[in-house]
Protein backbone atom coordinates (compact mmCIF):
# COMPACT_ATOMS: atom_id res chain seq x y z
CA UNK A 1 0.00 0.00 0.00
CA UNK A 2 2.75 2.39 0.68
CA UNK A 3 4.40 1.56 -2.97
CA UNK A 4 0.54 2.63 -4.56
CA UNK A 5 0.22 5.90 -2.14
CA UNK A 6 3.65 6.97 -3.55
CA UNK A 7 2.20 6.06 -6.78
CA UNK A 8 -0.78 8.63 -5.91
CA UNK A 9 1.05 11.12 -4.83
CA UNK A 10 3.57 11.39 -7.86
CA UNK A 11 0.94 10.85 -9.89
CA UNK A 12 -0.47 14.33 -8.57
CA UNK A 13 2.73 15.78 -9.13
CA UNK A 14 2.57 14.68 -12.55
CA UNK A 15 -0.79 16.47 -13.27
CA UNK A 16 0.70 19.58 -12.03
CA UNK A 17 3.35 20.63 -14.13
CA UNK A 18 2.06 24.01 -15.94
CA UNK A 19 -0.48 26.36 -13.78
CA UNK A 20 -3.97 26.27 -14.10
CA UNK A 21 -5.80 28.77 -16.41
CA UNK A 22 -5.68 32.13 -15.40
CA UNK A 23 -8.86 33.36 -15.85
CA UNK A 24 -11.01 29.83 -13.19
CA UNK A 25 -11.85 29.66 -9.68
CA UNK A 26 -12.12 26.12 -7.87
CA UNK A 27 -14.95 25.27 -5.37
CA UNK A 28 -14.80 22.54 -3.41
CA UNK A 29 -18.50 20.78 -3.37
CA UNK A 30 -20.08 17.09 -2.35
CA UNK A 31 -22.86 16.01 -4.39
CA UNK A 32 -24.19 12.69 -3.28
CA UNK A 33 -21.94 12.32 -0.46
CA UNK A 34 -18.53 12.49 -3.20
CA UNK A 35 -16.40 15.08 -3.32
CA UNK A 36 -16.51 16.90 -5.94
CA UNK A 37 -14.92 20.88 -7.48
CA UNK A 38 -16.79 22.96 -9.40
CA UNK A 39 -14.25 24.42 -12.19
CA UNK A 40 -15.66 28.12 -12.66
CA UNK A 41 -14.08 30.31 -15.44
CA UNK A 42 -15.20 33.71 -16.20
CA UNK A 43 -17.57 34.35 -18.53
CA UNK A 44 -20.04 30.95 -18.16
CA UNK A 45 -22.98 29.83 -20.25
CA UNK A 46 -25.81 30.10 -17.80
CA UNK A 47 -27.40 26.70 -17.51
CA UNK A 48 -24.81 25.00 -19.09
CA UNK A 49 -21.99 22.47 -17.46
CA UNK A 50 -19.94 19.38 -18.52
CA UNK A 51 -19.11 16.70 -16.10
CA UNK A 52 -15.30 15.59 -16.02
CA UNK A 53 -14.19 12.02 -14.77
CA UNK A 54 -10.48 12.16 -14.40
CA UNK A 55 -7.45 9.06 -15.53
CA UNK A 56 -5.54 7.35 -13.63
CA UNK A 57 -5.86 3.64 -14.15
CA UNK A 58 -8.53 3.40 -12.10
CA UNK A 59 -6.12 3.35 -9.14
CA UNK A 60 -4.26 6.81 -9.18
CA UNK A 61 -6.12 10.99 -9.93
CA UNK A 62 -7.53 13.21 -8.15
CA UNK A 63 -9.10 16.54 -8.26
CA UNK A 64 -5.02 17.48 -7.69
CA UNK A 65 -3.68 16.23 -10.88
CA UNK A 66 -6.18 16.49 -13.57
CA UNK A 67 -7.46 20.75 -11.80
CA UNK A 68 -4.87 22.25 -13.92
CA UNK A 69 -5.86 20.29 -17.09
CA UNK A 70 -9.36 20.61 -16.35
CA UNK A 71 -8.73 24.05 -15.83
CA UNK A 72 -7.97 24.76 -19.24
CA UNK A 73 -10.49 22.87 -20.50
CA UNK A 74 -13.20 24.69 -18.65
CA UNK A 75 -11.88 27.60 -19.94
CA UNK A 76 -12.07 26.88 -23.57
CA UNK A 77 -15.48 25.63 -23.12
CA UNK A 78 -16.85 28.93 -21.37
CA UNK A 79 -18.68 26.18 -18.89
CA UNK A 80 -18.76 25.37 -15.30
CA UNK A 81 -16.68 22.16 -14.78
CA UNK A 82 -17.81 19.36 -11.93
CA UNK A 83 -15.10 17.38 -11.44
CA UNK A 84 -15.99 14.06 -9.73
CA UNK A 85 -13.54 12.60 -7.09
CA UNK A 86 -14.71 8.84 -7.52
CA UNK A 87 -13.07 5.95 -5.01
CA UNK A 88 -9.87 4.61 -6.17
CA UNK A 89 -9.09 0.86 -6.53
CA UNK A 90 -7.99 -1.56 -5.24
CA UNK A 91 -9.47 -0.05 -2.04
CA UNK A 92 -12.81 0.46 -3.99
CA UNK A 93 -13.15 -1.72 -6.55
CA UNK A 94 -15.35 -1.84 -9.46
CA UNK A 95 -18.39 -1.01 -9.17
CA UNK A 96 -17.62 1.71 -6.37
CA UNK A 97 -16.14 4.08 -8.60
CA UNK A 98 -18.45 4.39 -11.38
CA UNK A 99 -21.26 4.09 -8.34
CA UNK A 100 -19.78 7.39 -7.54
CA UNK A 101 -20.19 8.93 -10.94
CA UNK A 102 -23.30 7.95 -11.67
CA UNK A 103 -24.55 9.43 -8.02
CA UNK A 104 -22.71 13.02 -8.31
CA UNK A 105 -24.42 13.30 -11.48
CA UNK A 106 -27.96 12.03 -10.63
CA UNK A 107 -27.36 14.51 -7.49
CA UNK A 108 -26.52 17.18 -9.74
CA UNK A 109 -29.29 16.71 -11.74
CA UNK A 110 -31.36 16.09 -9.03
CA UNK A 111 -30.66 19.96 -7.43
CA UNK A 112 -30.71 21.35 -11.12
CA UNK A 113 -33.09 19.52 -13.04
CA UNK A 114 -33.01 21.44 -16.14
CA UNK A 115 -29.38 22.27 -16.53
CA UNK A 116 -27.69 21.16 -20.17
CA UNK A 117 -24.91 19.23 -19.49
CA UNK A 118 -22.39 16.87 -21.26
CA UNK A 119 -19.71 14.32 -20.14
CA UNK A 120 -15.91 14.52 -20.55
CA UNK A 121 -13.24 12.31 -19.50
CA UNK A 122 -9.66 11.05 -20.05
CA UNK A 123 -8.09 7.66 -20.17
CA UNK A 124 -10.23 5.48 -17.14
CA UNK A 125 -11.93 8.60 -16.80
CA UNK A 126 -13.22 7.81 -20.46
CA UNK A 127 -14.09 4.44 -19.55
CA UNK A 128 -16.02 5.84 -16.25
CA UNK A 129 -17.56 8.93 -18.77
CA UNK A 130 -19.15 5.74 -21.23
CA UNK A 131 -20.12 3.52 -18.52
CA UNK A 132 -21.33 6.21 -16.11
CA UNK A 133 -24.05 6.67 -19.11
CA UNK A 134 -24.81 3.47 -19.15
CA UNK A 135 -26.14 3.61 -15.78
CA UNK A 136 -28.10 6.74 -16.28
CA UNK A 137 -30.03 4.65 -19.13
CA UNK A 138 -30.67 1.74 -17.40
CA UNK A 139 -32.06 3.47 -14.28
CA UNK A 140 -34.01 5.94 -16.54
CA UNK A 141 -32.21 9.32 -15.48
CA UNK A 142 -31.73 12.48 -18.12
CA UNK A 143 -28.91 12.08 -20.45
CA UNK A 144 -25.99 14.57 -21.06
CA UNK A 145 -26.20 16.03 -24.57
CA UNK A 146 -22.85 14.95 -25.44
CA UNK A 147 -19.19 12.97 -24.40
CA UNK A 148 -16.17 13.75 -25.31
CA UNK A 149 -13.27 11.32 -24.33
CA UNK A 150 -9.39 11.65 -25.13
CA UNK A 151 -7.02 8.18 -24.54
CA UNK A 152 -10.49 6.12 -23.40
CA UNK A 153 -9.26 2.76 -21.78
CA UNK A 154 -12.80 1.09 -22.69
CA UNK A 155 -11.27 -2.35 -23.05
CA UNK A 156 -10.00 -3.62 -19.72
CA UNK A 157 -8.90 -7.79 -21.72
CA UNK A 158 -5.36 -5.24 -22.86
CA UNK A 159 -5.73 -7.74 -26.58
CA UNK A 160 -5.85 -5.09 -28.91
CA UNK A 161 -3.81 -5.06 -31.83
CA UNK A 162 -2.42 -1.47 -30.61
CA UNK A 163 -0.60 -3.39 -27.43
CA UNK A 164 1.76 -4.64 -30.03
CA UNK A 165 2.06 -2.08 -33.10
CA UNK A 166 2.88 0.47 -30.50
CA UNK A 167 4.65 -1.14 -28.09
CA UNK A 168 7.77 0.62 -28.72
CA UNK A 169 6.34 4.56 -29.72
CA UNK A 170 4.11 4.19 -26.58
CA UNK A 171 6.28 5.84 -23.29
CA UNK A 172 3.53 6.34 -21.37
CA UNK A 173 2.05 3.05 -20.76
CA UNK A 174 2.51 -1.15 -21.01
CA UNK A 175 0.57 -3.87 -21.28
CA UNK A 176 1.30 -5.45 -18.00
CA UNK A 177 1.03 -2.27 -16.25
CA UNK A 178 -2.46 -2.49 -17.50
CA UNK A 179 -3.45 -5.72 -16.93
CA UNK A 180 -2.30 -5.62 -12.91
CA UNK A 181 -4.35 -1.91 -12.95
CA UNK A 182 -7.02 -3.81 -14.64
CA UNK A 183 -7.56 -6.54 -11.84
CA UNK A 184 -6.96 -3.86 -9.36
CA UNK A 185 -10.29 -2.62 -10.75
CA UNK A 186 -12.31 -5.77 -12.16
CA UNK A 187 -12.18 -6.94 -8.66
CA UNK A 188 -14.75 -10.13 -8.84
CA UNK A 189 -16.26 -8.90 -11.75
CA UNK A 190 -15.08 -10.50 -15.46
CA UNK A 191 -13.01 -8.07 -17.83
CA UNK A 192 -15.11 -8.24 -20.44
CA UNK A 193 -18.35 -7.00 -18.19
CA UNK A 194 -20.02 -4.40 -20.38
CA UNK A 195 -19.71 -2.22 -17.20
CA UNK A 196 -15.72 -2.88 -16.95
CA UNK A 197 -15.22 -2.50 -20.31
CA UNK A 198 -17.47 -0.58 -21.78
CA UNK A 199 -16.95 -1.27 -25.60
CA UNK A 200 -19.16 -4.65 -25.07
CA UNK A 201 -21.76 -2.82 -23.95
CA UNK A 202 -25.13 -1.96 -25.61
CA UNK A 203 -24.12 1.24 -26.67
CA UNK A 204 -27.80 2.15 -28.38
CA UNK A 205 -29.15 5.47 -27.01
CA UNK A 206 -26.09 7.59 -26.05
CA UNK A 207 -25.50 10.81 -27.10
CA UNK A 208 -22.89 12.07 -29.57
CA UNK A 209 -19.69 11.21 -28.70
CA UNK A 210 -16.22 12.74 -29.76
CA UNK A 211 -12.97 10.34 -29.08
CA UNK A 212 -9.51 11.89 -29.39
CA UNK A 213 -6.68 9.16 -29.08
CA UNK A 214 -2.94 9.68 -30.48
CA UNK A 215 -1.69 7.28 -32.50
CA UNK A 216 1.37 6.75 -30.74
CA UNK A 217 -0.66 4.94 -27.23
CA UNK A 218 -0.98 1.46 -27.03
CA UNK A 219 -4.36 2.21 -26.32
CA UNK A 220 -5.11 3.61 -29.73
CA UNK A 221 -7.28 0.31 -30.67
CA UNK A 222 -9.44 1.33 -27.61
CA UNK A 223 -11.10 4.42 -29.07
CA UNK A 224 -11.06 3.01 -32.93
CA UNK A 225 -13.10 -0.06 -30.98
CA UNK A 226 -15.20 2.31 -29.12
CA UNK A 227 -15.77 4.55 -32.22
CA UNK A 228 -16.91 1.44 -34.18
CA UNK A 229 -19.36 0.46 -31.90
CA UNK A 230 -20.89 3.46 -31.11
CA UNK A 231 -21.68 3.80 -35.10
CA UNK A 232 -22.66 -0.07 -34.89
CA UNK A 233 -24.91 1.17 -32.48
CA UNK A 234 -26.33 4.01 -34.39
CA UNK A 235 -25.04 6.60 -32.06
CA UNK A 236 -23.78 9.86 -33.87
CA UNK A 237 -19.62 9.62 -33.37
CA UNK A 238 -16.02 11.37 -34.69
CA UNK A 239 -13.33 10.07 -34.03
CA UNK A 240 -9.68 12.24 -34.40
CA UNK A 241 -6.23 10.68 -34.42
CA UNK A 242 -3.29 12.79 -33.69
CA UNK A 243 -0.09 11.65 -35.56
CA UNK A 244 2.53 10.62 -32.96
CA UNK A 245 1.00 11.95 -30.21
CA UNK A 246 1.33 9.88 -26.60
CA UNK A 247 -1.67 8.85 -24.30
CA UNK A 248 -3.48 11.91 -22.88
CA UNK A 249 -1.07 14.27 -24.03
CA UNK A 250 -2.98 17.76 -22.90
CA UNK A 251 -2.00 16.26 -19.77
CA UNK A 252 1.85 16.90 -19.74
CA UNK A 253 1.73 19.56 -21.61
CA UNK A 254 -1.36 21.94 -22.54
CA UNK A 255 0.76 24.75 -24.66
CA UNK A 256 1.79 22.45 -27.98
CA UNK A 257 -0.16 22.59 -31.16
CA UNK A 258 -2.12 19.03 -30.35
CA UNK A 259 -3.06 20.20 -27.20
CA UNK A 260 -4.70 23.26 -28.38
CA UNK A 261 -6.29 21.43 -31.09
CA UNK A 262 -8.38 19.06 -28.13
CA UNK A 263 -9.38 22.33 -26.60
CA UNK A 264 -10.57 23.85 -29.58
CA UNK A 265 -12.29 20.28 -30.78
CA UNK A 266 -13.59 20.14 -27.39
CA UNK A 267 -15.16 23.84 -27.83
CA UNK A 268 -16.56 22.98 -31.04
CA UNK A 269 -18.02 19.87 -30.66
CA UNK A 270 -19.98 21.15 -27.26
CA UNK A 271 -21.31 23.82 -28.57
CA UNK A 272 -22.89 21.88 -31.33
CA UNK A 273 -24.70 19.86 -29.41
CA UNK A 274 -25.40 21.13 -26.13
CA UNK A 275 -25.75 25.48 -26.79
CA UNK A 276 -28.96 26.30 -25.50
CA UNK A 277 -28.81 29.80 -27.05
Amino acid sequence: METLLAGRAGFDMLGSQYPAAGNVQFETTSIAGVACTWVRPAGTLAGEVAVFIHGGAFIYGSLRSHAPMVSHIASALKRNVLMIDYRLAPENPFPAGLNDCVAAITGLLTEHPDLIFGIIGDSAGGNLAVAAQLGLKAAGRPMPRYSMVISPWTDLECNNDSYTRNQLADTVLTREYLQWAAGLYAGNRGRADGLVSPVNADLSGLPPALILCGTAEILEDDSIQLHRNFLAAGVEAELITFEGEQHVWPFMDIDTGASQKVLADFAIFAAKHSTSR
